[in-house]
């Protein structure tokens, strides 16, 4: 009778700890893939902010109006960011990876402020440029340090 009650008993313990590890795996698989969502969101809209930036610094350089269209394409792509931005919080307490996330958007920004109603400040567009792809490249490397290790 004891050998039936320790044999039920390790079953049960052993179902139990089977289940616990199972689930244990889907909630890291799920959290890497939130993860790797979220970091691509990031980068995919690092890169169209950027895109409409450079189109507004080329309307200045060719002595256009940055407004309207423009404007509006800017203003949703800044907005994209943010949200990636966002996510990105909820997806990962890694300081390094938001502190890039951060500075991405803030260069984006700059390369922007470069180019006024008066014209383009072209040191400006260039180091902000430099900043944007190494920033870019070290949010993509520390992404995959993360989601590979």
């Amino acid at each position: 009778m004891g050998a039936a009650i320790i044999a039920v008993v390790g079953t049960l313990c052993g179902g139990l700890l089977t289940w616990f590890a199972a689930d244990w795996r889907a909630r890291s698989e799920r959290r890497r893939r939130e993860l790797r969502e979220a970091v691509l969101g990031v980068l995919k809209a690092f890169v169209q902010f950027r895109t409409e930036q450079y189109r507004k610094v080329d309307a200045r350089r060719e002595g256009a109006s940055a407004g309207g269209e423009l404007r509006d394409a800017r203003w949703a792509a800044r907005s994209a960011l943010t949200t990636a931005i966002d996510e990105l919080y909820a997806a990962t307490t890694d300081r390094g990876m938001l502190e890039t996330a951060e500075a991405a958007r803030l260069v984006a920004i700059e390369i922007g402020d470069a180019a006024t109603p008066d014209g383009v400040d072209e040191d400006a567009v260039a180091a902000a440029g430099r900043r944007a792809r190494e920033i870019h490249t070290s949010l993509r490397l520390t992404a995959h340090r993360t989601l590979n290790h």
